[in-house]
Order: structure tokens, then sequence, then C-alpha cells
């Protein structure tokens, strides 16, 4: 996600960056890219605190983990959070939930992120209720030093709660 004066600065970018990822999209002028990042980064937080939910209250309704992410990720409820990284802990084998939380994207980076997000929002007076919301519960797993460093999945523990 780039964002540049003229196509022609992103074209001569454009051979640099891919040694850095598959995709690289001009996303318009300077700003657009940090711009198109952080819209991206709050509909992952939003659907990753959506797929915990989802998951958290269908395990505690008797349903196995195993069964609702398969039901979840060939229905209309698939999405990133649910079909790559679920954060119940050993439904995908390759998900940080499964390592500990250890690796991925860290909830203080994800709530560094929410930070910018809803900074952006107030200077384009856009409402953001679930960005919000968001924010909120990343500031309170980031306020707990267990989890801070971990991956943002982690927000599954933290719905969880201790009693589980």
């Amino acid at each position: 996600m780039v964002g540049s004066e003229t196509a022609s600065d992103f074209e001569r970018a454009k051979a640099c960056l891919e040694n850095m990822g598959k995709n690289v999209v001009h996303c318009g002028s300077l700003g657009a890219g940090q711009a198109a990042k952080i819209c991206n980064n709050l509909l992952l937080a939003i659907s990753m605190i959506g797929t915990a939910e989802a998951m958290n209250l269908g395990m505690r309704l008797g349903l196995d983990a195993g069964v609702l992410a398969s039901i979840i990720n060939t229905s209309s409820g698939r999405c990133w959070a649910s079909d790559t990284a679920n954060p119940v802990p050993d439904v995908i084998s390759t998900a940080p939930s499964t390592n500990g939380y250890a690796g991925g994207f860290k909830a203080r980076l994800m709530l560094k992120d929410l930070g910018l997000v809803s900074n952006a929002a107030k200077e384009s007076k856009t409402p953001l209720l679930l960005g919000a919301l968001s924010e909120n519960i990343y500031r309170h797993i980031s306020n707990d030093p267990a989890m801070v460093d971990k991956d943002f999945s982690v927000v599954y523990k933290w719905l969880k709660g201790s009693e589980n």
C-alpha cells in the first residue's frame, strides 16, 4: 500500500518494494498507503474480535471448536481471522494461537494502529463505533503484561477470561 506524488515515482519504487512483498498497490497521493493500511487493520481488529467472540460463545454452548470453525469457514462468517489465524488454539495448526500466541502481529502494535485509526477518524470527522470499542479492548489487552507482546488473536484468551 503505497502513496506517491506521481505514477513514475511509484513505478521507480515498485521494483524495490516487490522485494518486501508480493502485492504492491498504488493507493494514490502521499499518505494514501498509510490510510489504506489503517483501514485494513481496523477491519482486521474488528473481525478478529468478532471471530473470538463467536468461537467463545459457540464453545460455551457446547460446540466443538473445530466443527464450529469449519462451519464458519464454509459459510457467510468466513474471514481471514477465522480461516487463517483462528484465535482458538489447535483449530489451525499454523495460527499463532496454536503456538501460545507467539509470533504474528503483536497486540501492542494493533493498539498502536487503532490509535492511528482513531486520530484519522477525528481529523476526518468520521464516526467509528466499532473502531473505538476495538481500541478500548486492545488497550485492556496491552495493559496485561502477559498479553501485550502476544499475537493480537490473544483477544480470544482475554474474552474467555480466567474462569476457563
